[in-house]
């Protein structure tokens, strides 16, 4: 079953077979063709070992669904199950303030409105949804998209809508005019339908290390998240490997972007196939994301932070769910229903508070990113055309021929 990602391409496969061969390895060909085929046959089995799965009422089937449907089967053994440690989780108990989580959804799966929701609605949990301008409502390659419908009411029932480019360019490849279109187009497009997104999701997690990129985003964004990191640092001075900034300013003082800051907010999706081409199963997956989640423990253990502050957050994003393993194999980035169930019913069980990514904060004067407190906050509430109208500052010929969206806007 082939596997089809713009970061995992099959193709590589096939040439590091063929360059073995020419090179007369022939035993090294064949373990990396059993490697390549153990991918595209891994089954889609296990789901009864995962904690917390098994009293998890799961959505419906969604008919319309292609291939085979999978059967929840106990295919692995116990022993393939990693053991945490009590002390590791923390505490179970309800509304734990130390334990945070934020929520994300990519490119606008159909399936994120099908069967994410009622997953999220069943736990009270609220999610931000970022949505690709010109994919609602018009198909995303083989699979459904949501509408404009879907969006609104996600958006009344208190999701977060942001904005995701206009056709999920990769914006390190693109001109100037091609970046204010996906860039500033995506933020008119959705003012267009009443939703004013104050905040940026790369595609691809690419151009965020780019200024002619960043520039743009600024433009018209407050923030702007991109991958990948298990943990976003609010002060922006835990990537020690990576950095030695001690803020979250944008620039360091010799003119260098940094590496995380308002505009380079650090999260992550879960894969199940990694880029080595290690394939996961559920039961691993569903461990590595308790392991994350509780990542944040150490920096946020009221024992050291007598108000509780927050010091770090993961930031989870999830893309495509799907009870198909025809489907699942697409994409590396794809979940399965049950055992996204499964780690929503985790963070409920356990504590954690889960939230949007609007409502974190920049405070200007100490750049340091911080959590809103309260409820959350709609920033893209819905806005009349006419309020939209006035925002509208600068029309801009769409870079190609065939323009969708000929203005945009500059936060006022």
């Amino acid at each position: 079953m082939k596997i089809i990602c713009d970061r995992y391409i099959t193709i590589s496969f096939q040439k590091k077979i063929l360059n073995t061969v020419r090179h007369k390895n022939i035993v090294t060909a064949a373990v990396i063709l059993v490697i390549a085929l153990a991918s595209f046959l891994l089954p889609i089995a296990a789901y009864s070992q995962l904690p917390y799965l098994l009293n998890t009422q799961l959505p419906e089937k969604n008919q319309g669904n292609q291939g085979r449907i999978m059967m929840l089967t106990d295919n692995v053994s116990n022993n393939s199950i990693v053991s945490i440690p009590r002390n590791a989780i923390g505490s179970s108990s309800k509304n734990n303030n130390n334990k945070v989580v934020i929520i994300n959804f990519d490119d606008s799966h159909k399936s994120q409105y099908t069967y994410a929701k009622p997953t999220l609605d069943k736990y009270g949990f609220k999610a931000t949804f970022f949505e690709v301008c010109n994919w609602i409502g018009t198909g995303h390659k083989s699979d459904m998209t949501m509408t404009w419908h879907d969006i609104a009411a996600l958006h009344r029932d208190g999701m977060d809508i942001e904005s995701h480019t206009m056709t999920h360019a990769h914006l390190n490849t693109l001109s100037a005019a091609a970046l204010n279109y996906e860039i500033g187009g995506s933020k008119q497009c959705f003012l267009n339908h009443g939703y004013n997104t104050t905040i940026f999701g790369y595609p691809v997690n690419s151009g965020s290390n780019m200024s002619s990129v960043v520039n743009i985003v600024a433009k018209y964004y407050s923030l702007a998240r991109t991958g990948s990191d298990s943990l976003m640092y609010l002060h922006c001075n835990g990537y020690k490997e990576d950095s030695h900034q001690t803020d979250c300013r944008t620039y360091s003082a010799d003119g260098k972007l940094t590496y995380a800051n308002r505009y380079d907010i650090r999260s992550k999706s879960f894969d199940h196939i990694s880029n080595s081409y290690i394939a996961y199963t559920p039961t691993q997956l569903f461990q590595q994301f308790v392991q994350r989640v509780n990542s944040q423990l150490q920096y946020n253990n009221n024992n050291n932070n007598k108000d509780g502050t927050i010091n770090a957050v993961p930031i989870i994003v999830y893309h495509n769910l799907t009870y198909s393993d025809q489907v699942y194999n697409e994409l590396p980035s794809t979940i399965t229903v049950p055992l996204f169930a499964a780690e929503m019913k985790y963070l409920y069980d356990n504590g954690f508070k889960v939230l949007t990514i609007n409502q974190l904060g920049y405070d200007t004067a100490s750049n340091i990113l911080y959590i809103k407190g309260g409820a959350p906050i709609s920033n893209n509430y819905s806005l009349s055309s006419k309020t939209a109208s006035k925002i509208v500052i600068a029309p801009l010929p769409h870079p190609t021929t065939t323009a969708d969206c000929h203005t945009f806007i500059s936060c006022l």
